[in-house]
């Protein structure tokens, strides 16, 4: 088409009469048919009568096809009914002539089936002569060229498609989707950005000259090796949100989804197609404020062809490098033995600590101190919440943990590195976070923070899950074969030093240490208890919950019991107490402690509390340990963590029950935590007293299980006690 305003209409008409209605009809339009022309480029839409509209006549045939020869014409009205041809050959033989130019067929009322066949055969529109209005003439010029334009972007489209599926670079992908935005869709600002592994960018490598202006700026360090270019902020910003989101981002007035969150974009409308883990191709116009429906539908099209071309490429050459990367592909000795050294420090550092805390916190702390390593933390699996809790962490975190929701199970959240390393019990690597991440949060989120690949490591010993240890590097690919192996070992190494220091092999070593300490910490709950009812409590057993809690019984006497109930119910280190008996001068409890709590940090340290009897406020609090265990680290550990409390006395002995601990350390290899759960919480209650103190559907509730499941347990516990006891 020209490219001045004026609009070029060719009537080919034998009938006088009809030709010079039809020209006082055009001469009566007020619909702007030369805008169409302007599709949506950056020409500005004429206002209603400002573009000109020029007839040209033709009587016959032959000389309407000359005048289509030597005239630039927009559009063809054409009767059937010509002296030198008719019916639908007459049609066939102006087609011919030009195909890019839309064709209105004018027929007689008797000749509307006529008409109908035209359009199915290349014909945009038919109009009946007896029903031509001013009107009508008008909105069908417009609908044919609007219909004509559309399927020419489509045939467009279409060999587009073909020529991209057929290209074996990437640039010149990217050059031929620009120039089909530019010169088929009518998009003046085209630009195809692809991500860059190695920088961790978006870099353009693909744009319409007129895009080179607004959006790309030269490598501003003005390196001369570099002759990529980089983009400005504002536009960096948007293309980055829908790459790592995703998500189509449409700014255009009239459109569905409209973005408008950065309001010194230099476009004046703009999409943004994200090419999956290719980068974005964002068109637009820089003058032009609105985006037909049909432009944001034919370049979705556009997009949808470049990310499949990008797709098929990326797989062909993948499928050739595999080979020759498998063959080549070796690790620079510097970087494995800075891990080497790395790990040496780390393993002394495990050695030396003498508690999972510390062991913990020093593994994160080595690691961060190499240079690739941006961040590491360790996590704790709870079972009950199907969640990864943080038990260490250092490096650069600016509120990472907290950003993002890392569960194990097999949710969309559960299926990142660490919750699959909990479920696989197998290390797990992310090679690039921008392409190989896919939940779109955490890839904003590490995006960031600049952790370009992430590995974590189950810290598993003996079939037990300690953690996961999770690291986020700098760059991608860092974590190749070799490292990854590395890194296994290490995890096995973890697991084994926490392994040791909560071990409770030290229960049957032949000569224990006893440590007997007078507390007086009022944080303490039993002591608080004992000061808040002027009562005296004696701690009678403690049970390890399957979900990592304890559940604690413990005797009262000189309380009544609703004092003691009223007292649980305000403490908030108390949980689910519960009346089990009572008894002459006194009654047995039992409840859920909440951590931290005095049970449960010296069972964290490997050391079996004996007795611990507490009155008006003070405490008596009487522990055993292995005569090899660090006996002074540990007394230090207690009083640092309760500052109120006296070491009063030590004595080291033969253990007295030697044979009786080591039946039990046999018994408890043969129950399972449930079974030993049951049992012991059955015994305790008073199940087995006569008459009992608790029925098997008190005892039950009390574990939250069904009285079968109950039973069932409860005589598993009994056949292996029994077993051992008589047979064993």
């Amino acid at each position: 088409m020209i490219a001045d305003d004026t609009f070029r209409v060719l009537l080919i008409e034998d009938n006088p009469g009809d030709a010079r209605l039809i020209e006082e009809m055009l001469r009566e339009t007020t619909v702007p048919l030369s805008s169409i022309k302007s599709g949506s480029g950056d020409t500005p839409h004429p206002e209603p009568g400002t573009g000109t509209m020029e007839l040209l006549h033709a009587d016959r045939l032959e000389t309407g096809l000359q005048q289509l020869a030597e005239s630039t014409v927009d559009i063809v009205l054409l009767d059937l009914g010509l002296p030198d041809s008719t019916g639908l050959e007459t049609l066939t033989t102006v087609l011919e002539h030009s195909v890019a130019v839309p064709i209105v067929v004018l027929t007689g009322l008797s000749d509307e089936s006529v008409g109908i066949r035209a359009v199915q055969q290349g014909a945009q529109a038919y109009l009946v002569k007896d029903e031509i209005g001013s009107e009508l003439l008008s909105r069908s010029l417009r609908h044919a060229l609007e219909r004509h334009q559309r399927e020419t972007q489509l045939t467009a489209l279409s060999t587009v498609s073909r020529e991209l599926m057929a290209m074996t670079s990437f640039d010149d992908i990217a050059e031929r989707a620009v120039t089909a935005a530019a010169d088929s869709l009518d998009f003046p600002v085209a630009m195809v950005c692809l991500y860059d592994t190695d920088h961790g960018t978006l870099r353009p490598l693909a744009a319409t000259d007129r895009a080179e202006e607004p959006l790309p700026t030269e490598n501003p360090t003005g390196d001369v090796a570099d002759v990529s270019t980089r983009l400005t902020s504002s536009c960096a910003e948007i293309v980055g949100r829908a790459f790592a989101t995703d998500q189509v981002l449409i700014d255009a007035d009239g459109s569905s989804q409209t973005d408008r969150t950065n309001a010194e974009f230099p476009l004046d409308s703009r999409i943004v197609f994200p090419l999956a883990t290719h980068g974005v191709f964002l068109l637009g116009s820089a003058s032009s404020p609105t985006i037909p429906s049909t432009g944001v539908d034919y370049a979705k099209i556009l997009a949808t062809n470049t990310q499949a071309a990008l797709e098929r490429l990326e797989r062909e050459r993948r499928l050739q490098e595999r080979e020759a990367e498998l063959e080549t592909q070796t690790e620079s000795l510097e970087q494995l033995d800075q891990i080497n050294a790395m790990i040496r420090d780390i393993v002394q550092g495990v050695v030396h600590a003498t508690t999972r805390t510390e062991i913990e916190q020093a593994v994160c702390d080595r690691l961060v101190a190499a240079d690739s390593f941006r961040f590491a933390w360790i996590g704790v699996h709870d079972a009950l919440t199907q969640a990864l809790t943080p038990h260490a962490r250092a490096g650069v975190e600016d509120g990472y943990l907290e950003s993002v929701t890392i569960t194990t199970d097999e949710s969309q959240t559960g299926r990142g590195p660490g919750g699959t390393a909990v479920r696989t019990r197998e290390l797990q690597v992310i090679e690039d976070t921008m392409r190989d991440l896919s939940y779109a949060p955490w890839r904003e989120e590490t995006m960031k923070r600049g952790y370009r690949s992430i590995a974590s490591i189950p810290l598993v010993y003996a079939e037990t899950l300690y953690g996961v240890l999770t690291i986020y590097a700098d760059r991608p690919g860092i974590f190749t074969d070799r490292v990854q192996a590395v890194l296994s070992e290490l995890g096995e190494t973890i697991a084994h030093a926490i392994n040791g220091v909560e071990s409770k092999k030290a229960l049957i070593s032949d000569r224990v240490v006893e440590l007997k300490f007078q507390v007086r910490d009022a944080e303490l709950v039993f002591l608080e208890l004992t000061d808040a009812v002027d009562c005296e409590i004696t701690f009678e057993s403690v049970v390890p919950r399957t979900d990592d809690r304890l559940r604690v019984f413990f005797s009262t006497h000189g309380a009544p019991v609703e004092e003691v109930v009223a007292f649980a119910e305000r403490a908030l280190a108390i949980d689910d107490l519960a009346l089990v008996a009572e008894r002459e001068g006194g009654c047995v409890f039992e409840c859920t402690l909440r951590e931290p709590n005095v049970v449960s940090f010296c069972l964290e340290q490997g050391v079996t509390v004996q007795t611990l009897t507490a009155e008006h406020g003070t405490g008596q609090l009487t522990v055993e340990l292995s005569s090899n265990a660090d006996v002074r680290g540990f007394a230090e550990r207690f009083q640092s963590t309760y500052p109120e409390s006296t070491l009063v006395a030590s004595r080291e002995d033969e253990r007295s029950v030697q044979t009786r601990q080591a039946f039990q350390t046999t018994l408890d290899d043969r129950l399972t935590e449930r079974q030993a759960e049951v049992l012991r919480t059955a015994f305790f209650s008073g199940y087995f007293e006569s008459p009992r103190a608790s029925s098997g559907r008190d005892v039950a509730a009390t574990l939250d299980i069904a009285q079968p499941t109950f039973n069932h347990h409860l005589r598993a516990a009994l056949r292996k006690l029994l077993t051992l006891l008589y047979t064993d």
